[in-house]
């Protein structure tokens, strides 16, 4: 019967690997050698994001780190400051739930394209970024409001 290996390397403290991995010692160290490591952890990461509890914050650090995002640019995309992405992380504050949802669906998006969020969040970024406000200009046609042709 094999033993599961813990694999704290991920960064998460639940994760066991049943099969798949190979571990020697060797001259009294022990080296750890996975099959697919990047298809490993985008396994994982669908696990986390079909999970029903609200994430960790080493969990929604694993999402940052499966993005290869610092937390600048994360925190960027989600409309907040790098410290707050950081003490989210740590566990000094709640992720809000629009945040959660947000990196969860990020991540199926990103696995999957059905949607445009990430699209959605990096132009919001970057016309904060610019400071740029455009008019929205409205006509009513046929008793609906539309934007009008300029």
């Amino acid at each position: 019967m094999s033993t599961f290996y813990h694999y704290t390397e991920c960064g998460l403290p639940n994760v066991h690997l049943k099969n798949g991995f190979i571990l020697e010692v060797i001259d009294g160290e022990e080296y750890l050698s996975i099959d697919d490591v990047q298809g490993l952890h985008h396994a994982i990461a669908l696990q986390l994001a079909e999970k029903t509890q609200g994430l960790t914050g080493k969990e929604f650090r694993f999402f940052r780190q499966i993005f290869n995002h610092s937390r600048r640019v994360l925190g960027e995309l989600l409309g907040v400051d790098q410290q707050t992405v950081g003490r989210w992380e740590k566990g000094e504050s709640m992720i809000p739930k629009t945040v959660d949802a947000a990196i969860r669906q990020l991540y199926l998006e990103s696995v999957s394209e059905d949607s445009n969020l990430s699209y959605l969040l990096q132009r919001l970024a970057e016309t904060e970024a610019e400071g740029m406000m455009s008019d929205i200009i409205m006509e009513e046609r046929d008793h609906h409001w539309l934007k009008a042709a300029v």
